[in-house]
């Protein structure tokens, strides 16, 4: 009763834990669920739902918690120190069948690793977002994927790649939602073939994209123009470019836009309005910035209104280009260092790897030893065990080879007594008692023949590699199933000879009629286990009539009573015998000279 109720407990406590650990993952599903779907318009929010909920347990939900997070911070452009949460999403949804989520793990392992400085990589993972993302159908994901690869060839000058995937960026983006993206193509067009130096071609993709912008994205087109108006600069037409920055010049008090504006007015000699923007971008903090400005401002003060400047103006730029040139050089150190410590740092986990490899093969060849010697003994056991069965089989062969032998020579010395009691009272034809008397000498032959092949037996049974015990429950079985074979044939043969109905037959013959006949194979198959049946079976060749006079013979009825049974004389008798031994014989391909029929037919 205690162990029942122990039971019932313990169902019902890992019933609760599991419905437990089912609620939990609901809440996370739903939880990712809800920052996936506001993550394209609201990244802060999705980031917020992500740190906001647990880490879940699940390897999946854990995937891509891992995943949505790195994608939230990358959209906003926080600082991804390493690579390693996205890599944990990166290397399960790559055993996955999941198109799509290979393709956006990809797609982050690339961007995380070129911000990084790892381009090489970056580009290898873009090739293969790019793989995954051509078996789905999100245009928006293989967009990002054409961009971000677009944006490394352009920092990489590599123009004629840049504009490819610049071109299959623009294509997904017309196919996209989202409208932001397709202006965002249009500029990597134009930023494209400002690299190629076409800059007719990248000012009509940079008017394509303020167009489409003013529609979609109005708050971008001050952007665009800025740097509409930096190519027009470069191409040295400045009014247009001054025609630009006079209409974003109320949406833009940065002091690089104020240095834009007066770089513009000096190269048209509009010095006043020059010397005015240039000292309005000397109000920033930027080093490089403040720098040219005084750069342009020296340029400047070469005009007779401005010479007095000159002096100042030279000076605080040498102190400028001094702190720059500091400031590239501590740079330059530092980098190198910075080179330096990850290069130590490489090299430091290529001798814990080669230390780990080392340890790993060591431990493994330990294994594979140890697996070996498991085995060997394994093997040297089953196959001590399988001799030793087969020894045992062997011996348990013999054994009843030897018992059988033993039943046999005690049913012929039975028959030859038989036999020869119904030779000395029998008033049968010389021919019969001579077929009587081939028979007792066939038996004493078979007997003589028992008994040498039981010597030998014998023999081998004591030369047999057993131990005493096996070898004598062996013998204890065998002589068990010995006994009962022998119970079973002493049983048959007291029925056949104290049964009253045979006794009467044999005492006083008659003529029986085929309802007696019947009766008399019932009784045979009673007797002996389904005689009748079982010889059909073998011997399909045999008719009613030669299954009765088998019967009969199986009962130890003589020549001369069974012929006075059947109504017919003793020689009709010899003559159906020797038609069943021929179809007996012939079916079972037993050599007709090696046994009698009623041999036979007694031990069957």
């Amino acid at each position: 009763m205690k162990r029942l109720i122990w039971g019932i407990i313990s169902v019902l406590v890992c019933s609760c834990a599991g419905c437990g650990t089912k609620q939990e993952g609901e809440v996370a599903l739903r939880e990712l669920t809800r920052a996936e779907n506001v993550m394209f318009d609201y990244p802060d929010s999705a980031l917020h739902i992500l740190q906001a909920m647990p880490v879940p347990a699940g390897e999946e939900q854990h995937a891509l918690w891992c995943l949505l997070t790195t994608q939230a911070a990358y959209k906003q452009f926080l600082p991804i120190p390493s690579d390693s949460l996205i890599r944990i999403a990166y290397d399960y949804y790559r055993n996955t069948d999941d198109a799509r989520r290979k393709a956006m793990a990809a797609l982050y392992m690339g961007g995380v690793n070129y911000d990084l400085g790892r381009a090489e990589q970056a580009i290898r993972y873009y090739a293969e977002a790019d793989k995954y993302a051509a078996l789905t159908d999100d245009y928006t994901l293989r967009y990002l994927i054409m961009s971000s690869l677009g944006t490394v060839y352009l920092y990489r000058d590599l123009a004629d790649y840049a504009l490819e995937s610049g071109r299959k960026a623009y294509e997904y983006s017309r196919k996209s939602p989202y409208r932001r993206y397709e202006v965002d193509a249009l500029i990597g067009l134009g930023r494209a073939y400002c690299l190629k130096n076409s800059l007719d071609t990248a000012i009509v993709y940079y008017h394509r994209a303020i167009d489409l912008a003013s529609i979609s994205d109005s708050a971008s087109v001050t952007a665009i123009e800025r740097e509409l108006a930096g190519i027009y600069i470069n191409r040295g037409d400045h009014r247009q470019a001054l025609s630009l920055l006079q209409n974003i010049i109320t949406k833009d008090k940065s002091p690089q836009f104020f240095y834009c504006l007066g770089e513009t007015y000096l190269n048209l000699e509009r010095y006043d309005s020059a010397h005015y923007y240039l000292t309005q971008a000397l109000h920033g903090a930027n080093l490089y910035t403040r720098t040219a400005t005084y750069e342009c401002l020296f340029r400047l003060s070469h005009q007779p209104a401005y010479r007095k400047y000159m002096g100042a103006y030279g000076d605080s730029l040498f102190v400028y280009q001094d702190s720059v040139l500091e400031l590239d050089k501590g740079k330059e150190i530092i980098a190198y260092k910075e080179k330096y410590k990850h290069q130590k740092l490489v090299n430091e986990n290529q001798r814990l790897e080669l230390e780990k490899a080392e340890v790993v093969y060591w431990l493994m060849l330990f294994v594979i030893l140890v697996l070996f010697l498991v085995a060997l003994f394994i093997y040297i056991h089953l196959r001590r065990q399988k001799a030793l069965r087969r020894k045992e089989e062997e011996l348990n062969k013999l054994v009843l080879s030897l018992h059988e032998n033993e039943a046999l020579i005690k049913r012929n010395t039975n028959y030859i007594a038989a036999l020869e009691a119904e030779i000395a009272q029998s008033s049968d034809t010389a021919e019969q008692l001579e077929e009587q008397q081939k028979l007792v000498s066939t038996l004493q032959d078979e007997n003589r023949r028992l008994q040498t092949e039981n010597g030998k037996l014998k023999n081998r049974i004591e030369h047999q590699d057993v131990s005493s015990y096996d070898s004598t429950e062996i013998k204890r079985i065998t002589e068990k199933l010995y006994a009962v074979k022998q119970q079973k044939e002493h049983l048959s043969a007291w029925l056949v000879e104290e049964h009253p109905y045979l006794l009467a037959l044999h005492s006083r013959p008659v003529y029986l009629k085929d309802e007696d006949l019947k009766q008399l194979r019932q009784l045979t198959d009673v007797i002996y286990a389904e005689f009748c049946r079982r010889l059909h079976t073998d011997v399909p060749a045999l008719s009613d009539n030669e299954i009765t006079l088998c019967c009969l013979i199986k009962l130890r009825f003589t020549v001369s009573e069974i012929a006075v049974l059947l109504g017919i004389s003793a020689s009709s008798v010899s003559t159906g015998k020797f038609r069943i031994k021929n179809k007996i014989y012939t079916a079972l391909g037993i050599p007709p000279k090696k046994i009698s029929l009623d041999l036979w037919i007694w031990g069957y």
